[in-house]
């Protein structure tokens, strides 16, 4: 309720009895509205937002509401044992731990790792150090480049291969594999050769006016040849020589001797005998002739090529 003022008296007041009687009407007035809220607090205490009797003894009684002596004992023990157990067990915020009292992680668990600056470690257990990183980066864009470029010269290899083998027999192309090119050379006709040396065999004339004849022969070449080429000489008895060069034989190509125009000595042509598997050769010469006192002849004969 809003109280009211009783009116003040003023210097002009007259002594009539109305100016004390409306001061104490006010003040009547006053004590009945305070005496009818009164009672509606008495009537409906909760409507005036005032707490009763009643719920004051209850809310008093309410020991989930209030600390008891019981509760305040327990949770005094609680949290002694909890600065206890504190104390005991937990570590300060600053604190260290020997290298022996932490798991070391791996990759079936978690723990520590150290850093390993190896880029070639199979460790499972430490980590790679950036530098490492670094290191295995540059090294695999080193192995791609070299990868680009030695595929780069392959490429151009296998080019120029199918273009020799075309050049020479065809039935190759730049697309095939290299197993296709390798059977394509496989399969391509050509000819067989072998080589060996008659190491220096000789042969010497009967006498200063006679020549002297040599036989050559090799086996085992697998094929049997048609053209055989040879180096020979033709020396006297002291080793000087005469005549010295490449002969050779050929079927279809014809044979070829050795001649001397100053003394007109000569090597016959030789006559090759094919065989299976290698072949016979007979050369022969004149007698020696050496523009002053006469000397036997003597043959020697060194390398040997023959060809299918």
């Amino acid at each position: 309720m809003a109280i009211k003022e009783p009116r003040k008296f003023v210097t002009t007041d007259q002594g009539h009895a109305d100016v004390f009687n409306q001061p104490i009407d006010t003040l009547y007035e006053n004590d009945q509205a305070l005496a009818a809220q009164i009672e509606n607090i008495k009537n409906d205490p909760a409507g005036n937002d005032i707490a009763s009797k009643a719920a004051l003894d209850n809310h008093i009684s309410d020991t989930n509401s209030h600390v008891t002596a019981a509760k305040q004992a327990t949770w005094n023990a609680a949290e002694g044992n909890a600065k206890k157990y504190t104390e005991q067990y937990a570590a300060p915020k600053a604190h260290t731990h020997p290298a022996s009292d932490l798991p070391s992680a791996s990759t079936q668990a978690r723990g520590i790792v150290q850093i390993n600056t190896s880029v070639s470690s199979t460790s499972t257990d430490q980590a790679a150090a950036p530098i490492a990183v670094k290191t295995a980066y540059d090294r695999a864009n080193e192995a791609y480049s070299r990868a680009d470029q030695a595929f780069t010269q392959a490429v151009d290899l296998k080019n120029k291969i199918v273009g020799a083998i075309n050049g020479k027999f065809g039935g190759a192309s730049s697309d095939m594999s290299s197993d296709q090119i390798a059977a394509v050379i496989t399969n391509a006709p050509v000819k067989r050769f072998a080589s060996g040396n008659f190491n220096g065999q000789s042969a010497t004339s009967p006498g200063m006016a006679s020549g002297v004849s040599l036989t050559l022969s090799a086996s085992g070449l697998g094929f049997s040849p048609k053209g055989v080429f040879f180096r020979i000489e033709l020396r006297d008895t002291s080793n000087k020589v005469y005549l010295g060069g490449t002969v050779y034989d050929e079927r279809s190509f014809g044979r070829q001797g050795l001649t001397d125009g100053g003394f007109n000595n000569y090597v016959n042509s030789p006559f090759l005998t094919p065989q299976s598997g290698g072949f016979t050769i007979d050369v022969a010469s004149g007698a020696l002739r050496t523009g002053g006192g006469g000397s036997q002849a003597v043959l020697k004969a060194y390398e040997w090529f023959a060809y299918e």
